[in-house]
């Protein structure tokens, strides 16, 4: 017979009930959903704590600020991106105007100081708008509000920016030399132009691709009467040059470099571009009381004899009157032949 096992002793052998090994002590068994509700309200009750509360508003408040920046930035962006159109005074008010004088007036005075021409620059145009503020109001608000096109701006300053091309230069020299030339010999108009077509005929070339790369599509259809010229009609009598005139002391190097603007701003914008600051800025009046012509510019004889010993005017009477230049030098050529 296999020996009898007691019930106790049995019971001693057999493992300890599931619930012995589910649960500690004094924690009842529970089941899987009611685990899953008794963690949920325990995260409710969390989410419900001030400390939870307080986190939650500072990352609302951050992402808030942060919106804020990015649109501010877009914003800033936008408006760099989108800046004030250009106008005819704001042309003349610019650092580029002043810089490109500057330049001018030192290609004509190497020896200059540049910081000093500078501030005379900036003077000068200072002036300029407050004369035409002064004598011009009605011009002078049109300019406020006549718009310029990067296209348009570049055109109107083609011929300032010519001002120190290296053959303008030489031009200017020549015209110079012809004018002291003949008021030292006490020599009248015809002495004159004689001496101007001799001195720039060699130049010929020069001023006809001056004249192109100026007035690009311009008519380049030059007179070949000397006489029919405006500035033979108009003028007579013995060559006058104030050669003793001291250039420092006044800007009429700015005007005339204000007036030639002042011209190619006319070309470009036509009539929507006032006439009278150009008419202001006149580098010289027609010397002859008795002409009848009103062209309202300067012929090209007057205008040299006035403007010297001003190299910048000079130069604004060449390039204002390029074409009766280049005729003059031609007949003279075929008279010659």
């Amino acid at each position: 017979d296999s020996p009898r096992v007691s019930t106790s002793a049995r019971s001693a052998t057999l493992p300890p009930p599931l619930s012995h090994w589910m649960a500690p002590p004094g924690l009842a068994l529970t089941s899987s959903s009611d685990e899953e509700e008794q963690l949920f309200n325990q995260a409710g009750a969390q989410k419900r704590s001030p400390a939870f509360l307080m986190a939650g508003a500072a990352l609302g408040a951050a992402a808030l600020a942060g919106i804020v920046v990015l649109a501010g930035y877009a914003t800033g962006s936008m408006s760099r991106a989108q800046p004030q159109p250009m106008t005819v005074r704001s042309l003349l008010e610019s650092e580029e105007l002043a810089d490109d004088m500057t330049h001018n007036i030192m290609a004509y005075s190497g020896d200059a100081d540049a910081g000093v021409v500078h501030v005379r620059v900036l003077a000068g145009l200072g002036d300029i708008r407050a004369a035409i503020q002064e004598q011009a109001p009605e011009a002078h608000n049109q300019m406020g509000s006549l718009a310029l096109n990067p296209k348009q701006k570049e055109a109107a300053m083609r011929v300032l920016k010519a001002y120190r091309d290296g053959r303008m230069v030489g031009l200017t020299r020549k015209v110079t030399a012809a004018v002291r030339e003949t008021a030292l010999e006490k020599g009248d108009q015809s002495v004159l132009a004689r001496k101007l077509a001799a001195v720039l005929t060699p130049s010929l070339s020069d001023m006809k691709q001056l004249h192109k790369e100026m007035f690009p599509g311009a008519n380049e259809e030059f007179k070949l009467d000397l006489h029919d010229m405006p500035g033979l009609k108009s003028w007579n009598g013995e060559v006058q040059v104030d050669l003793g005139r001291r250039l420092s002391t006044d800007s009429s190097d700015v005007r005339a470099q204000a007036h030639t603007l002042f011209r190619g701003l006319e070309r470009e914008l036509g009539d929507a571009m006032p006439k009278a600051p150009a008419r202001m800025l006149q580098v010289a009046a027609t010397s002859s009381s008795s002409s009848t012509e009103s062209t309202g510019e300067a012929s090209f004889m007057d205008c040299i004899t006035k403007a010297v010993p001003n190299p910048a005017a000079v130069c604004s009477c060449i390039a204002d009157n390029m074409k009766d230049v280049v005729s003059m030098v031609m007949n003279f050529i075929q008279n010659k032949s």
